[in-house]
């Protein structure tokens, strides 16, 4: 997930020449970003594509975490970052990022970590780097200080791409899986199957693995076989 393999609409085009901007360009403190919108608008790609161009930079940094994982509180996070913090300070010129996704699924015991992580990474002058599918407002109502410090970074609300947008990102998919799929057969998936990007994906993987093992190309009348067989 980098930028080069991201297909840009308008939908997430302000959010993306901001950030490569700003995180490839930009001098420090770098500021934190907030992605919000719907399943499928490309959130985690974007944020994790930052984070790459940010390891790519002429310093070190440290990715700390690519988001919230199971059994792994944002307490212990908050506690291990004491000790990457401490790293920093020993280490100048070393930076480090954040990441987490779907901080919507954050527990209500877990938001004071969350803004405690928000204020650390401030200080030392690094990014965190949030994706979530509604806005602060929506996802944290009852926590004015850390909407306030959500909205203080950058934060763009990304929106679903339209049909034409699709059928580019389609055929993008298909060539780095180096699968030919007819203009009919776009049309078909685009309209009839799907309009999320991550299922449009899954999808494909589906369609590509039944034309290698049939042996036939993708067509129109194999991808309503496998829809016919409920497969898709």
């Amino acid at each position: 997930m980098t930028f080069e393999t991201l297909v840009l609409h308008e939908g997430i085009q302000a959010a993306v020449d901001t950030a490569r901007n700003i995180y490839g360009n930009g001098e420090k403190p770098f500021p934190s970003l907030f992605l919000y919108g719907t399943q499928g608008t490309g959130k985690t790609h974007i944020i994790t594509a930052v984070a790459q161009l940010l390891e790519d930079r002429s310093f070190s940094i440290h990715t700390f975490a690519e988001a919230p994982v199971p059994g792994v509180s944002h307490g212990e996070i908050a506690r291990r970052l004491d000790d990457l913090v401490l790293k920093i300070d020993e280490e100048p010129g070393k930076m480090c990022c954040i990441v987490f996704d779907d901080i919507h699924l954050t527990p209500d015991q877990d938001r004071t970590h969350l803004w405690n992580l928000f204020n650390k990474m401030a200080r030392i002058g690094a990014p965190i780097l949030l994706a979530a599918h509604s806005s602060a407002e929506e996802v944290f109502p009852d926590d004015p200080h850390l909407r306030s410090r959500i909205n203080s970074g950058l934060v763009f609300h990304l929106s679903l791409p339209q049909d034409q947008d699709r059928l580019l990102i389609l055929d993008k998919m298909a060539k780095d899986r180096s699968i030919r799929i007819p203009q009919e057969v776009s049309n078909y998936l685009i309209t009839r199957k799907t309009r999320n990007i991550k299922e449009l994906a899954a999808v494909l993987e589906i369609v590509d693995q039944a034309s290698l093992e049939l042996k036939r190309r993708v067509t129109l009348p194999l991808v309503k076989m496998l829809e016919a067989e409920r497969r898709i």
